[in-house]
């Protein structure tokens, strides 16, 4: 996670309760409608289980069923995406987001595309703001989410904006631990380093012990000049993660 990118929150409420592609049979629907809501369960399945063609050929049906089903477009621009076909992910992205302009998942997914795929981040900026002003109907998780992937985002054009984006994701939830790891590197990187030891004591912490979070503390700490913690997250680094990538950076940087 050392360079973390923005995570797409994968459809979670149409995924909570699909039916399953491995269960017996299912009653047939009783209406197109039904059809394209059972078409597009079966394919969010097939898209949870890496099965793309069969994703693909679930979720196109159910479109073809019913065009406005937003949440088909939805895991249809996460299908494409992942089959490296962009044009076709914007495609359905923008049109969930076009078919629920209130969905702030949808938004997100458009605008983690935008600023991942496409490079614009200032465009994505503008649609993350666009789903952070949604009414406070939106639980305070996914605002945490929100926050944190428009401040991720958010650091290749303004590293204070970005600072901004992610304190906003703490004061949703102040345990939120993408947010906690990327404000130690916002800060770092902004020439604060005692903030970002806050930041980074509070994230492992909490986190599960990962060669990007120890890394990190490395880097902190020999900012600080703080030669026995940085030695002591170095020695955790090489003993937990021997081959991991953060190791070979270590190794290839100075004490």
């Amino acid at each position: 996670m050392a360079q973390l990118t923005v995570i797409i929150a994968l459809l979670a409420l149409a995924l909570a309760g699909c039916v399953t592609t491995t269960t017996g049979k299912q009653p047939a629907p009783s209406s197109p409608t039904e059809a394209a809501e059972y078409n597009m369960q079966l394919g969010i399945g097939y898209l949870r289980q890496d099965k793309l063609q069969l994703a693909r050929s679930k979720l196109e049906t159910a479109i073809r069923l019913d065009p406005g089903l937003a949440t088909a477009h939805a895991a249809l621009g996460v299908v494409f995406e992942r089959l490296e076909d962009p044009a076709g992910a914007e495609r359905h992205y923008r049109r969930a987001a076009d078919l629920q302009p209130q969905n702030p998942d949808n938004l997100n997914a458009l605008a983690v595309f935008t600023c991942q795929r496409k490079r614009e981040p200032r465009e994505a900026l503008r649609i993350f703001d666009k789903a952070l002003a949604i009414p406070l109907s939106v639980s305070a998780a996914n605002r945490a989410m929100l926050n944190t992937n428009a401040g991720i985002c958010a650091k290749s054009v303004d590293l204070l904006l970005a600072e901004r984006y992610l304190r906003a994701a703490l004061m949703e939830n102040p345990n939120y631990g993408d947010a906690l790891f990327q404000l130690a590197e916002v800060t770092l990187d902004g020439g604060a380093a005692m903030q970002a030891r806050a930041f980074i004591e509070r994230y492992l912490d909490i986190a599960p012990p990962s060669p990007a979070g120890l890394w990190l503390a490395v880097r902190v700490e020999r900012a600080l000049n703080d030669t026995v913690a940085a030695n002591r997250y170095a020695d955790a680094l090489q003993k937990q993660f021997p081959g991991s990538g953060e190791v070979r950076l270590l190794h290839g940087s100075k004490p």
